[in-house]
């Protein structure tokens, strides 16, 4: 309505202009062009959900009277001064406001949209730019502060409202409120210069009133006018009577709506023509300041186009041409594209064009001669624009970020930058490209391997890195071509941490590499003090066999320096070799299987069911002979088929009572080595060198976050550690501890009803954990509860935090970048002969069905599961292609193929171990500081003590007073002078009865045993009075000294023969005869 005011106004003028202009012999064309540069404004928008906010919102520095803003509301604020917020907030859009009709009408109109009504209770506050609302809050209630908003959309094209429902800040909030001096105004304002020149004379009336039209126009057009300024719309009402005047100069033709836009070249503009090449120098600085360069690396995301604008070249005009189509949804056709010349187009009936050309001797670069930047055509969807070319360079960071970003993810973040999505082939092969840009070629870093290993030894001395190659002859070339066969590196920050902190246990594993050239990476992974993974060495082979294991065991042996392999324990899968590789480089250690692969052969041999499957872990989990024969029985008695085949089994592989003590470790399962697999699985999938820096910054990163996280621990023992303790505890509230003293203790357990010795001195108990892991067991800490001791210094030293901050103590030094390792020059390495195959690289290995886990849940399903053939058993075929099986097998024996049961070796991988001649005296036996030569010394003060002590001793009593024992007296009594004649004159038929005398019942017994005792010293006396000895005098024989003097067997002698053809000797040191 405003605007139709100033129109009449302006038509009225233009009457009396139009008579001035005709007087003199002009039109009055110019105020008409000047009435038509005031075109309506937009309609208010409530953006709704989803929709793309108007393009003025990220131009916020163009001279645009539009802004938006957003209102705050359906919440409420709460909070101090410092701590003030708006809570349980919605947020609501509303576009294309402009700074000239921006009034408090607007704002209730916007209320009312929202379903509010601007009541006493009811208030709408502004937040000034740059300020929180803990300080930058106005109350909008007077046409000052919608003057300063309207002049602060200059700056800024999004204003913010908020809505206080309940009055919360003028009540009790003032103090946040600003008001007086702080809404000082954000622009100076603009002061209108005078149109008459000194040219003219101000004299004139018709020039005078053109100047005023052209002044009243400026104060109706900008926004920037000073505040002062009020139009009122008395100043142009028409006068009663001038009906006439009104209707003369009103064009009723013109429709203020819905006008047809006009496609029309700004001529008037200075043009940039050829002729202009040899201007003058100060002509050209004057031009080369309405010049403006393009920036492509602000400017790309969102182009813009002018004339005069300069590119640095033609290519990157294409790429804003290509951004600018996609960002508009517009197709932009180039009609000329050359080296020089480049004239683009829109679609037919769209006045939209471009012209530019090379400028070579003003700017240098390539400028925008003519342009013309309306669009008349509906928008397209120009899906072609998208190339893979800028899908890779717009989101490289994403993929720098996040080198495993799927297709479904990549296509989501398309869309939601250009609002369409090409087709997933086009994604794949930006993904791929970006893939590429990030790690290089695949092939062309095998030739840098040699440059890679010696930065590795460079920067961090004394780590390993060596590779051997097999020569192969190319036909197409004829030339003999080096390719890659094994690599083999280490870290020597690992190693001596390794040697330094860690237990002689050591798990091997092998995994597949996910690139084209395929490969196995073979790994060895220690224990570290809090039980996690600590990597040692690497090793890169073609196929996994007897001699790939064999090479990877000789370096890493010769590596760490060990002669003597007795202390080590390696743990393993049932790998293809892997048995005979450890036998031949490790003959004395101890070699475990995990027993998870090994019950899955289990259960593949035809011993399935979940019981059998508990009896096989029941029997890995006995610590203790007795536990483990009753878990033998149970299985006996549920199948004696799975009875056979498990004694088939060597126990000290996989069974805990027959492991050795010293490693200080009863894991049962190759746990460690599967979780490194999985924790460089990401780098497995990239080019081999970039594998190698990938798996190189990990464990670097490792190292530093290890000592870092080790600062934080309190106590003396590792967090995992002390958790098992917990565990401990916990079960030992269910013992009873008796104390034996000299730090000997009987351990009752009313769960089990059992009862266990434990010797604190030796660190030992019947159970047997404490001895196989170096925890003290439940039974232990019951112990040590009861004597008060703390159960951590029990602990042994390998899961202390200083043995942590020993193994984690080495750090590994940063590599340089590519561009600055040493060139080795050497012969050029290729990749190793790769085998194309049909269809899609497989990542994934092969998971059993028991394995298949969806959404949480275990599914068994017959998919990858093994068949079986009816008529001959065995695996991959039925019966219906049994004829084809035994045909393919036969062509396979003609051939000399061998099975797939059959090991395949390629000898020929020995020929690249190193010669190595290892000091005996450097073994990590020998060496003070490396943890198996203290746990060797350790193991040492833990020898049970003998506790046979001999044949019993004299009295001490006796031995002390034997000088003042008198001499033994020779006793003449009834008995010895008398009793041979009553003997003799005594018979069976003697008249004295032979009836026993009477006796009290209390008595009896001792009377018994007396007469007894009488009987038997008179039979003596009578056998010395027979012989003729005399009895004075005669020295009694010691029977005692003659009992000692017999020849009794040593029961230390006898061995007990177990069932399992074990022999234990039968002394303190026998295995308890129960557990738990």
């Amino acid at each position: 309505m405003e605007r139709h005011r100033l129109l009449f106004g302006y038509r009225v003028l233009s009457g009396f202009v139009g008579r001035a202009f005709e007087a003199e012999g002009e039109g009055n064309g110019d105020l008409e062009r000047v009435v038509a540069s005031v075109e309506d404004p937009p309609e208010m928008r409530h953006r709704q959900f989803k929709e793309d906010p108007p393009e003025y919102v990220f131009n916020s520095g163009e001279d645009s009277d539009l802004f938006t803003v957003e209102v705050v509301h359906n919440g409420f604020f709460c909070g101090l001064r410092e701590n003030l917020t708006y809570v349980s907030a919605s947020y609501d859009q509303f576009d294309y406001l402009t700074a000239d009709t921006w009034s408090l009408r607007w704002i209730d109109e916007m209320l009312r949209i929202l379903g509010y009504v601007r009541d006493g209770k009811l208030h709408v506050y502004w937040c000034l730019l740059d300020k929180e609302i803990q300080e930058g809050l106005v109350l909008i209630e007077n046409e000052a502060n919608i003057r300063h908003m309207a002049k602060s959309s200059r700056t800024a094209k999004t204003l913010v409202l908020f809505v206080d429902h309940t009055n919360f800040l003028r009540q009790l909030r003032k103090d946040v409120l600003v008001t007086g001096p702080a809404l000082s105004p954000v622009m100076s304002s603009i002061k209108i210069p005078r149109e008459t020149t000194s040219a003219e004379p101000a004299a004139s009336s018709s020039s005078s009133i053109v100047q005023l039209v052209k002044k009243e126009v400026s104060y109706a057009c900008d926004s920037d006018t000073d505040s002062d300024f009020v139009m009122y719309d008395s100043d142009f009402d028409v006068e009663d009577g001038d009906d006439d005047l009104f209707s003369d100069n009103i064009d009723k033709s013109v429709s203020d709506h819905n006008e047809r836009e006009v496609c029309v070249q700004n001529e008037d503009e200075e043009a940039l023509e050829d002729d202009d090449l040899n201007m003058e120098e100060g002509r050209r600085v004057k031009l080369m300041k309405k010049l403006s360069a393009f920036n492509p690396e602000v400017d790309m995301d969102n182009p813009s186009f002018k004339r005069g604008m300069v590119f640095t070249d033609v290519a990157e005009l294409r790429k804003a041409l290509a951004a600018y189509s996609i960002r508009n949804r517009v197709h932009i056709k180039k009609t000329l594209n050359d080296r020089r010349r480049l004239n683009a187009n829109c679609a037919p009936g769209c006045c939209w064009m471009l012209r530019a050309s090379a400028d070579e001797k003003r700017t240098g670069g390539f400028t925008i001669k003519a342009y013309e930047g309306k669009h008349t055509c509906e928008g397209t969807w120009p899906l072609k624009a998208i190339s893979s070319k800028i899908l890779t360079e717009k989101f490289m960071h994403e993929f720098r970020d996040n080198q495993k970003l799927g297709l479904q993810s990549f296509a989501a973040k398309v869309l939601r930058e250009f609002k369409m999505c090409p087709n997933r082939f086009k994604l794949s092969r930006a993904r791929k490209a970006a893939l590429l840009n990030i790690h290089g070629d695949e092939e062309s870093q095998f030739r840098l391997l040699l440059d890679y290993g010696q930065e590795l030894r460079r920067s961090n001395p004394g780590s390993k890195f060596f590779l051997t190659t097999n020569s192969v002859h190319d036909p197409i070339t004829r030339e003999h071509k080096q390719h890659l066969a094994t690599v083999y590196w280490s870290y020597d920050a690992c190693k001596r941490g390794f040697l330094a902190g860690c237990r002689p246990f050591t798990c091997l594993d092998g995994c597949h590499i996910k690139t084209r050239y395929k490969g196995q990476l073979l790994t060895a992974v220690g224990v570290d003090p809090n039980d996690c993974i600590y990597p040692i060495a690497f090793g890169l082979v073609e196929v996994e066999c007897t001699s790939s294991w064999e090479w990877f065991l000789s370096n890493l042996k010769d590596d760490l320096n060990i002669t003597n392999t007795s202390p080590w324990t390696i743990m393993s899968d049932k790998q293809k070799g892997l048995i005979n590789a450890v036998q031949k480089v490790f003959p004395d250690a101890e070699h475990r299987f995990c027993v998870r692969h090994m019950v899955q052969n289990f259960q593949r041999a035809g011993h399935r069911g979940e019981t059998l499957k508990n009896d096989v872990w029941a029997i890995a989990r006995s610590t203790s002979i007795p536990k483990w024969q009753r878990s033998m029985d149970k299985l006996d008695i549920d199948s004696h088929e799975a009875f056979e085949w498990i004694q088939e089994l060597v126990p000290n592989t996989w069974i805990k009572a027959f492991f050795s003590d010293f490693p200080k470790c009863d894991m049962l399962l190759n746990n460690h080595s599967e979780v490194f697999n999985s924790y460089i699985l990401e780098a497995r999938e990239m080019a081999f060198l970039s594998m190698l820096e990938t798996i190189f910054y990990k464990i670097m990163q490792r190292h530093e976050g290890k000592q870092r996280e080790a600062e934080k621990w309190p106590g003396r023992v590792c967090p995992k550690i002390k958790k098992k303790l917990e565990k401990f505890f916990e079960w030992s509230n269910e013992c009873t501890v008796e104390s034996a003293g000299n730090f000997l203790y009987a351990v009752s357990s009313h769960e089990f009803e059992k009862q266990y010795n434990v010797d604190f001195k030796t660190k030992t108990c019947d159970c047997k954990r404490w001895q196989l892991t170096g925890i003290p067991c439940h039974h232990a800490i019951a112990c040590c509860r009861k004597d008060r001791i703390n159960p951590e210094n029990l602990v042994h030293s390998c899961y202390t935090i200083d043995t942590f901050n020993k193994a984690y103590g080495f750090n590994l030094a940063p590599l340089r970048g590519r561009v600055f390792w040493e060139k080795m020059n050497g012969e050029p390495i290729y990749p190793p002969l790769y085998t194309k195959v049909m269809g899609r690289p497989k990542k994934n290995r092969k998971k059993a069905p028991e394995e298949k886990v969806k959404k949480g849940v275990t599914i068994i399903t017959k998919a990858g599961t093994t068949i079986h053939c009816s008529v001959c058993g065995k695996a991959g075929h039925n019966k219906k292609g049994h004829n084809a099986y035994v045909n393919t097998q036969v062509e396979q024996m003609k051939q000399g193929i061998v099975g797939d049961d059959e090991e395949v070796d390629i000898p020929s991988i020995l020929e690249h171990i190193i010669p190595h001649s290892p000091n005996p005296n450097l073994d990590p036996t020998n060496v003070e500081d490396i943890m198996v030569y203290k746990m060797q010394l350790e193991e040492r003060d833990n020898v049970p003590v003998d506790r046979f002590l001999g044949p019993l001793p004299e009295n001490a009593f006796v031995a002390a007073a034997r000088d003042s024992i008198p001499e033994p007296r020779a006793r003449v009594t009834t008995a010895s002078t008398r009793g041979s004649l009553r003997g003799r004159g005594r018979g069976k038929g003697s008249g004295r009865s032979n009836a026993p005398r009477p006796q009290s019942k209390t008595n009896s017994s001792a009377q018994g045993a007396g007469s007894r005792g009488e009987a038997k010293s008179k039979k003596r006396s009578a056998e010395a009075s027979t012989s003729g000895t005399p009895h004075v005098g005669t020295e009694i024989p010691n029977y005692a000294q003659e009992r000692r003097a017999i020849d009794i067997p040593d029961l230390n002698d006898y061995v007990i023969t177990d069932l399992n053809a074990q022999e234990f000797p039968f002394s303190q040191n026998a295995p308890p005869t129960d557990d738990i």
